[in-house]
């Protein structure tokens, strides 16, 4: 664990807008920031960033914490390594954090799964480099693979033989159960054997580097075999939540500011070997929530390639729609009547070719109408007026000029009325957006529990002196002084803690390093804690600070104390009375409360 110390200096150099904007989109609203909670099934936006505070909370579900019990949370990650990734999103940078590392720990029942992947990820690299892998080696040398990006890339070969394969896991003693749980193994007739025999292996990594699963592709052509077999799901590889190269690509794409998202292992290898280190390609599947996620973290424009063929122009309007969605920046690669893919135009044109089509680069509304120009056709009035609608309001909102001239004359074009007639509708643009419309505006409303009642006089002057005692040193002496212990648990064990936190940071209190000692109780206990800390930050209808405020707060806790003093002993009392005894106290008390109402009712 960390010291106390240094998690405190990475939250003082952190700021909690920055973090979360790392993982979800982040829209700011007043002096308050506001996004859709991942913590539970949220609809509007319901997660409350406090920039001023360094705190979050949801209203719905009630998760908070500071940034770093947010990236904890968020990733389910060790308290340690949530420091660590703070602290590298934050560009924090301190010894402490390397020679107090602590190791993370690994699942144990996973643990078996990833030493068997790693040990078939050298095997296949090996039976790449025998005799038997010649023609593997032909299909990269044809492909103008170099044997330095077969390393880099760790591209290996399963053997024809796929019961060798078993067996070789079988002697590094790796368990039957394991080699199938990692998903290579299939059943046939003559024994167990490997799904991916005769084929060119791709090793899938995680976010970490850690080999998860492999893709295959068959080395012959003219058999029904897929093209590409991929790891099946496995405890360890859920291709959803996987993008090829992205281990590797992290490390640079910081730095460029950019990341490629391709369709193909050979586009992002040709990119490779023309410079372009930061590109990461799909795993046979539509972009994933999870994958989007995996390049928000990266903090850097998203740019879109996939092949220019009409099936990948309609999955490139597909990722264009859920980019925009989640509000991650990005731009789309258009290279209008070139249907190549990027390895083609390598192989076909060269590198400085391939890095020249890689830079032409469009705005998501340039790309879509591009799309209805160029891909599909508009066919129907309906269709026509639906495009129009949605692209009047970003014509509109172009300078006037050269652009915004070219602009309307393809959106003309692409739905077939006159210019003049859509430079009419112009004024009028931003109320023309439809269903279809790109930009959303989540609304934020907090809505009243249901069932919410008003609190006690007693707990009300209870929480305005905590109130206090968070902003007010001389709260805090007033209660130390004064009044020594509240009646309510929770609120008695705040003021402990700020105390606590007061007594070593002179000064203004943190609200977020006073949260992270609150949540260091971990638990039902702590959660509570948490929650009551959270409303006192968020309370705005506290009296203005004074000192008579605080000797008012205190002379109705000493009444209300003294009352429920009163009240307890007339319970005791009471349950000490015998079944008649009791009957006759209830009777006498029903009838003065009777006679008290007929008083007040003359």
């Amino acid at each position: 664990m960390y010291s106390r110390d240094l998690i405190e200096d990475v939250l003082k150099n952190a700021d909690i807008v920055t973090v979360i904007s790392s993982y979800l989109n982040v829209i700011q609203k007043g002096r308050s920031y506001l996004a859709i909670c991942p913590f539970h099934d949220d609809k509007n936006p319901s997660l409350n960033i406090s920039k001023e505070k360094q705190i979050y909370k949801c209203f719905s579900c009630g998760a908070g914490g500071n940034a770093i019990s947010f990236v904890a949370n968020y990733e389910h990650v060790p308290f340690d390594e949530a420091v660590r990734k703070v602290a590298e999103i934050s560009n924090f940078h301190d010894p402490r954090l390397l020679s107090e590392r602590t190791v993370v720990a690994i699942d144990p029942r996973k643990e078996p799964l990833y030493k068997a992947l790693a040990d078939l990820n050298s095997f296949y690299q090996y039976a790449l480099t025998i005799s038997e892998g010649q023609e593997a080696r032909d299909y990269l040398k044809k492909r103008n693979i170099p044997e330095d990006q077969i390393e880099r890339f760790g591209i290996g070969y399963a053997p024809m033989d796929g019961q060798a394969t078993i067996a070789y896991l079988q002697a590094k003693k790796h368990s039957l159960k394991t080699i199938e749980d990692i998903g290579i193994a299939y059943t046939k007739s003559e024994g167990t054997s490997d799904r991916n025999a005769g084929r060119i292996i791709f090793p899938l990594s995680d976010p970490s580097g850690k080999v998860v699963g492999f893709s295959a592709r068959k080395l012959r052509q003219g058999d029904d075999a897929p093209k590409y077999v991929n790891s099946p799901e496995t405890p360890v590889f859920h291709k959803g939540e996987t993008l090829f190269n992205y281990a590797r690509a992290s490390k640079n794409a910081r730095h460029e500011g950019y990341v490629y998202l391709l369709e193909g292992f050979m586009d992002v290898m040709a990119l490779d070997r023309c410079g372009i280190s930061s590109a990461v390609a799909l795993c046979g599947t539509s972009l994933t929530k999870e994958q989007i996620d995996l390049l928000r973290k990266l903090r850097c424009e998203v740019r879109v390639c996939l092949d220019g063929d009409a099936p990948g122009q309609i999955g490139m309007m597909k990722i264009l729609s859920l980019l925009q969605k989640e509000k991650i920046p990005f731009r789309l690669v258009s290279n209008p009547g070139d249907e190549r893919d990027p390895d083609d135009i390598l192989q076909e044109s060269g590198a400085e070719a391939l890095k020249e089509a890689m830079g032409h680069l469009v705005d998501p509304s340039d790309f879509a109408l591009s799309f209805y120009l160029n891909t599909k056709k508009l066919e129907t009035v309906e269709d026509r007026e639906k495009v129009l609608r949605k692209f009047l309001p970003y014509c509109a909102s172009l300078p006037p000029g050269i652009q915004k001239e070219n602009y309307l004359a393809k959106l003309a074009k692409a739905t077939r009325f006159e210019p003049e007639a859509i430079r009419a509708l112009l004024p009028k643009a931003n109320g023309l957006e439809g269903e279809g419309s790109y930009e959303e505006t989540p609304v934020y409303r907090r809505r009243k529990a249901s069932g919410e009642t008003s609190v006690s006089k007693l707990y009300r002057a209870e929480r305005t002196i905590l109130y206090y005692m968070l902003r007010h040193q001389e709260a805090i002496a007033f209660f130390e002084e004064k009044i020594g212990d509240f009646y309510y648990p929770v609120n008695n064990d705040l003021a402990n803690y700020i105390i606590d936190y007061a007594s070593s940071h002179p000064g203004e209190i943190e609200p977020a390093q006073l949260l992270g000692l609150v949540q260091s109780v971990g638990g039902e206990e702590g959660k509570t804690l948490e929650g009551a800390l959270f409303s006192l930050y968020q309370e705005k209808a506290t009296p203005r600070f004074s000192e008579s405020m605080l000797c008012a707060c205190k002379k109705a806790i000493d009444e209300e104390k003294g009352q429920l003093r009163i009240d307890q002993e007339a319970k005791k009392a009471f349950a000490s009375l015998d079944t008649e005894a009791q009957k006759k106290f209830l009777s006498a008390l029903s009838a003065k409360k009777r006679e008290s109402w007929k008083e007040k009712d003359k």
